[in-house]
């Protein structure tokens, strides 16, 4: 085989792989010094460029639990209670540090009814929220809450 025809065949072969390759033309043989076909790689992508992979959370990713902060009971009457939401997230991609969302949730057991309240997260852990203050019909009454509706406000 000709050396023409071996640097051919080398190209072809890099070039099936995906493989840039560049080869000099030579019009003789080569020579004892002559140096071996450049092959040139495609440079692979460089992972600290490309920007991280981020949730778009659900409801469904988050799981809640009310921690009684107070409660006063006035005998048949019922009970005063106050929560605060104790919120864990177990998406399997990291929620963006850069936005901040909206999460809606409801509580159940107030004597009236469902109480809706939101919680806004920012940076992935930092929560804002306002405790609630219900009032149940016995110091008996299961309150519980869920996350209804999650929203990215930025």
């Amino acid at each position: 085989m000709t050396a023409r025809k071996l640097l051919t065949a080398i190209a072809l072969t890099a070039l099936s792989f995906g493989t840039a390759c560049t080869v000099a033309p030579h019009a003789a043989a080569p020579s004892a010094s002559a140096s071996a076909p450049t092959i040139s790689p495609k440079p692979a992508s460089d992972p600290t460029t490309q920007s991280p992979a981020y949730a778009d959370p659900s409801p469904s990713d988050f799981t809640m639990k009310l921690t009684i902060k107070r409660r006063h009971c006035f005998g048949s009457a019922g009970c005063n209670v106050d929560v605060e939401p104790d919120l864990s997230y177990g998406g399997i991609l990291p929620l963006d540090p850069d936005k901040t969302y909206e999460i809606t949730y409801q509580i159940n057991g107030d004597t009236s009814g469902p109480v809706i309240e939101t919680i806004s997260l920012t940076n992935g852990t930092s929560m804002e929220y306002y405790p609630s203050s219900l009032s149940t019909a016995n110091s008996r009454t299961k309150i519980t809450g869920k996350v209804t509706d999650v929203t990215e406000t930025d």
